[in-house]
């Protein structure tokens, strides 16, 4: 509390708005965070910046582009707590962002958070160790098989090829012949030294958004239809280009399916112990079947990304979809 002429003045809770990161989707993320920073309720928080550069150095800009000092990473923690925030907001896409590592040394340093806790982030954000769990909690996951580099390949094409911990499509393949294969492979090796390989199921596109109330209620969101335009799925240039994709929210199907795919959304985000927020991305076959491709523990704030477009579509703004994710992780600190 403050006092301000004899009146009691609430403090606004200050909040460490974590960007950048080493993955291959520092980009995507320093996107993500400057959305994220115009869209907090500055009447409620008191936000500052914190940019993890490519390097892993540590820097406290003005402005999530603004040249800063960089410091190594034992350097930026002590500057971390220095600052005390009451909540870290780690919008960080990929490893050392979304893979659990940076949730561990924040649960280290006694820091609360936005998101899942280390161990469902790092759960979610391997693919293969992520279908076994779907698997056991009813849900449909395409064929695959983990592959480490000098390992048989049992699947053959048409298949779908991915780095096993990474997001944003980076690395990813659709590989419709054989002669595509060895390529595809070397390429998501060079991102991952585990791969994970699954039959390529024809069908639409559709991924289900939830996000808590303060009280950790889940809700589901309203589901998406993703179209590509200019790619044959959807890809790293179908995510981020603006005008590349359509993105049909609310989805024009059946309420029964639409069910089914918010059903399929919130079983996956309490399998996986998703806190806060989660995007589960599935395919819908030709015959109507819903099969479960990832979940996404923090998904992209940017101008095309599709948590916002859910809740905007649900009639929450994307101010007040950030209030609700920091009032959420504020309520139930660890």
């Amino acid at each position: 509390m403050m006092f301000n002429d004899g009146a009691i003045v609430k403090r606004r809770p200050i909040i460490a708005v974590v960007v950048g990161g080493e993955s291959g989707e520092h980009e995507i993320s320093l996107k993500s965070g400057t959305e994220v920073l115009a869209g907090i309720d500055l009447d409620l928080w008191a936000p500052f910046v914190v940019r993890i550069e490519r390097s892993g150095g540590w820097c406290f800009p003005p402005q999530i582009q603004s040249l800063a000092p960089v410091m190594g990473v034992g350097d930026g923690v002590n500057a971390l707590l220095e600052r005390d925030p009451d909540l870290v907001f780690p919008v960080m896409h990929g490893p050392y962002g979304e893979d659990g590592r940076f949730q561990a040394l924040m649960e280290l340093l006694h820091l609360d958070y936005v998101g899942s806790d280390s161990e469902s982030s790092a759960l979610a954000m391997h693919k293969a160790r992520a279908r076994v769990i779907l698997a056991a909690a009813g849900l449909a996951v395409p064929p695959g098989q983990e592959l480490c580099v000098g390992e048989e390949l049992l699947i053959s094409a048409p298949c779908v090829v991915k780095p096993m911990r990474l997001g944003s499509s980076v690395g990813l393949a659709v590989v419709k012949t054989e002669d595509l294969l060895k390529a595809s492979l070397e390429e998501a090796f060079s991102h991952d030294p585990y791969v994970l390989v699954e039959q390529f199921v024809e069908g639409r596109e559709f991924t289900a958004g939830v996000l808590e109330d303060e009280d950790g209620k889940p809700l589901a969101l309203p589901i998406i239809e993703i179209q590509p335009k200019t790619s044959e799925f959807f890809d790293y240039h179908a995510k981020y280009t603006p005008g590349a994709t359509d993105e049909i929210c609310p989805a024009p199907i059946e309420d029964t399916l639409r069910d089914e795919l918010q059903r399929i959304g919130l079983v996956a985000h309490k399998a996986l112990g998703c806190h806060g927020m989660s995007r589960t991305d599935m395919i819908v076959d030709p015959a109507g079947k819903a099969w479960v491709l990832e979940t996404n523990t923090i998904p992209g704030m940017t101008k095309t990304s599709l948590l916002p477009l859910a809740a905007r579509e649900a009639g929450i703004s994307f101010t007040e979809m950030i209030n609700c994710l920091l009032s959420r992780a504020l309520k139930s600190r660890r």
